[in-house]
């Protein structure tokens, strides 16, 4: 490919002598005529010259059936390797698809009504998606008015503890930060051991539950709190509240 750019370069500026001779030989006398001859001698020179450049080119890069037959066995060499590919790049759209379809569920849900939410979450048992919405919950919880009722927690606590049994750094960051949340936003009522309980009637059993649960929760993630880094701050700063309600 290289020596056929160098090529185009040559038949250019031979053609463009050619084009000025043919202008001066229309002006000039018997003389012109001569070089007219000149002209013509070197325009067959130089295409001869192409076709020659053109013919080694050729010679020097032969098209064999043999080498055609060699890319075909390395072909179906490695045709298994690009089929495994295909098939996990099927795979991880597929994923992709059902977790934005999934989203979009929650989306509406949210809007309506953060019951709904947690019933869906709770339903379909998705750690990807769990995750994906849990921040949202925790913002909502550090609100004053807050949309998410005790209830509401307690309902999700179990799916929220499968998190922090895991190993992945962000799953814990995301599930402490919920936890944190929670303890936070009912410490008072949750501190009173029911005592004190606003709207006993309504609340005084999800707050008992949410107590047991969060008791029972830190008994077997207690561990978390010797993590180096964001997991483990956020461990001992959840465990300093816990540690009140034993």
């Amino acid at each position: 490919m290289h020596n056929y750019g160098r090529v185009k370069r040559v038949v250019s500026k031979k053609t463009c002598h050619s084009a000025v001779g043919s202008v001066v030989r229309r002006r000039a006398s018997s003389a012109g005529r001569l070089s007219d001859m000149a002209n013509k001698e070197n325009e067959v020179t130089c295409a001869e010259d192409v076709q020659g450049i053109h013919c080694k080119d050729k010679c020097t890069f032969p098209v064999k059936t043999t080498d055609v037959s060699k890319m075909s066995g390395a072909g179906s060499k490695y045709l298994d390797y690009f089929t495994e590919l295909s098939k996990d790049h099927d795979t991880m759209t597929h994923v992709l698809f059902g977790r934005n379809l999934r989203l979009n569920v929650a989306l509406t849900l949210w809007r309506r009504n953060a019951s709904e939410l947690v019933a869906y979450l709770t339903r379909i048992q998705d750690t990807g998606v769990l995750v994906d919405c849990l921040p949202v919950l925790t913002k909502s919880l550090q609100e004053e008015q807050s949309c998410v009722s005790i209830g509401c927690c307690v309902d999700l606590l179990p799916q929220v503890k499968m998190l922090l049994l895991g190993r992945y750094e962000v799953h814990l960051t995301v599930a402490l930060h919920w936890v944190q949340s929670v303890v936070k936003k009912w410490w008072p009522e949750l501190s009173s051991n029911g005592k004190t309980v606003h709207d006993r009637c309504s609340n005084e059993k999800n707050v008992q539950a949410m107590r047991k649960l969060l008791l029972d929760l830190w008994e077997d993630t207690c561990p978390l709190s010797s993590v180096p880094g964001t997991v483990g701050e956020l461990s001992k700063a959840v465990e300093s509240y816990l540690s009140q309600l034993r």
